[in-house]
């Protein structure tokens, strides 16, 4: 029974893998990825739901613990999304978090809505199983203008044993995502 269930695992975990990209360009210059430009990342959450919930209600019904511990997540997962967007765009934008004085461009990721997934699928099952899923508005913008805009839809990260290590891997995700979308988009407008 044990393989068996193993195996059918592994089997939606590769159909997820082969399904493509999470992250949908809508409108704008996708040839943005090109430029020998810098952008600054910055994550919104205002209008953010945590499975159903507000996202500080979320949070203080988790305890002061995850309240407490929210910016340092977020910017753990922006570093993490910074890394793996510059990892997978060697020529052309490079992106940063906090540097939006020295930026060309600022892209803001508009959280809209989470799922952060479970530990106890992640450990027993693996391959992807527990990773936060998340629903967002991804807007590059050039000073006020909108220069790309693109769609999160259900960006899944991968398993880990903790909140904040499949945020970060959904950031991951998210990042390789959005590079990817963005040079398909590029090279189908030439």
């Amino acid at each position: 029974m044990k393989r068996i269930f193993v195996a059918i695992a592994a089997i939606f975990s590769s159909l997820s893998m082969l399904a493509g990209s999470d992250v949908e360009f809508v409108k704008g210059n996708a040839c943005i990825i090109e430029e020998p430009k810098n952008c600054s990342v910055e994550v919104t959450f205002k209008n953010l739901s945590i499975e159903g919930k507000p996202y500080m209600q979320y949070l203080k019904e988790r305890g002061e613990q995850n309240v407490a511990d929210w910016d340092k997540d977020i910017k753990a997962a922006i570093d993490e999304f910074v890394k793996e967007f510059n990892s997978d765009n060697k020529k052309g934008l490079k992106v940063n978090r906090g540097q939006t004085d020295k930026s060309d461009y600022r892209m803001v990721i508009d959280l809209k809505k989470m799922d952060l997934g479970s530990g106890a699928a992640s450990v027993l099952i693996g391959f992807g199983a527990g990773g936060v899923r998340m629903y967002c508005d991804i807007t590059v913008y050039e000073g006020k203008n909108p220069v790309a805009v693109l769609k999160g839809d259900g960006v899944n990260g991968g398993s880990g044993y903790t909140e904040s290590k499949r945020l970060r891997d959904a950031f991951e995700e998210m990042a390789e995502d959005t590079v990817k979308t963005l040079k398909r988009a590029c090279k189908n407008s030439k």
